[in-house]
């Protein structure tokens, strides 16, 4: 049966903004960071290494659907992140493109300031950039991702510019 493996992408924007602090401003050749500076949690598989690291492994089969979704460590508070792209760039072509799906489902959201529980409903609408597992393989790719600095005098979202690093997945089974 195929299941649904979760990834989510956590970036240090702090420490993405002090080393790289001039990135590209084209969303088609983003600057490169260390691999240290962002982390990813996979659920819905085993994972053979790298879980909460920039280096993750895990297994999945053909016809496993792969959804990835990203944040700052402030949860988009103050610098905000948005993944863009996933493309392959060595290896087998272990997954499909990549493509946006979005789903509004209720979600739960604390009751009050002072008093969390009990929990209301509300429903959000849940982004996903989502592949299928096509064969076995292990492939190399991009997490391209638009990084965004809040405007000290609007407070709005500005874009700072364009980043990547490079993971591989590996597919078994």
């Amino acid at each position: 049966m195929s299941k649904i493996i979760n990834i989510l992408i956590a970036i240090d924007t702090d420490t993405v903004l002090k080393n790289y602090p001039n990135p590209s401003k084209d969303s088609n050749h983003p600057t490169g960071i260390a691999h240290s500076m962002g982390y990813m949690v996979a659920t819905g598989t085993t994972i053979n290494s790298g879980q909460g690291t920039g280096d993750l492994d895990f297994n999945a089969l053909v016809g496993d659907q792969v959804r990835a979704f990203a944040t700052s460590g402030s949860d988009n508070f103050e610098d905000a992140v948005l993944l863009y792209g996933m493309p392959m760039f060595s290896g087998t072509p272990v997954l499909s493109p990549f493509n946006y799906q979005s789903f509004t489902k209720s979600t739960v959201i604390p009751n009050s300031p002072t008093s969390p529980l009990p929990a209301k409903t509300t429903d959000e609408v849940f982004w996903f950039y989502q592949a299928s597992v096509a064969q076995k393989g292990t492939e190399g790719y991009m997490v391209q991702f638009g990084l965004y600095t809040r405007d000290q005098t609007t407070g709005q979202p500005v874009l700072k510019g364009y980043y990547y690093w490079d993971p591989t997945i590996r597919v078994q089974g």
